[in-house]
């Protein structure tokens, strides 16, 4: 029996366009709940890709939730520009509905380094996590 998370690449429609994302999943669990991780600052090499990001969304999937890291707008393949935080908010609200829709019953978190930290923050003010 494998016990590498299951995980899928795809795009998700954001306020600015489609945002790149990669989904995981535990490998032989129903998730226990939800977590949206943002990544640092992408005007300074900030990516889904990040090592923290990517360590804070595993970590999360060794709990046994799952796990939803995407790009902020202009970052990588997601459409849009750069929007001095503010758009960015509206892309981590967007990916937070996107996870609520899937498992609307399950507990969703949130968590971020650096900018993304700061933008998670914004989004636990806007909305329930």
């Amino acid at each position: 029996m494998s016990k590498t998370p299951r995980s899928e690449r795809f795009f998700l429609d954001g306020p600015a366009g489609r945002l790149q994302a990669i989904f995981e999943l535990p490998a032989e669990q129903i998730p226990l709940g939800s977590v949206v991780v943002c990544h640092p600052h992408p005007q300074h090499g900030g990516t889904m890709h990040n090592k923290v990001a990517h360590t804070l969304a595993r970590a999360f999937v060794r709990m046994g939730y799952a796990a939803l890291r995407f790009n902020f707008r202009g970052t990588e393949e997601s459409e849009g520009v750069y929007d001095e935080g503010d758009g960015e908010l509206g892309d981590a609200l967007a990916a937070i509905e996107w996870m609520r829709a899937r498992y609307p019953d399950a507990p969703l978190w949130v968590a971020g380094f650096s900018f993304g930290a700061a933008i998670v923050v914004k989004a636990a003010v806007a909305t329930e996590v």
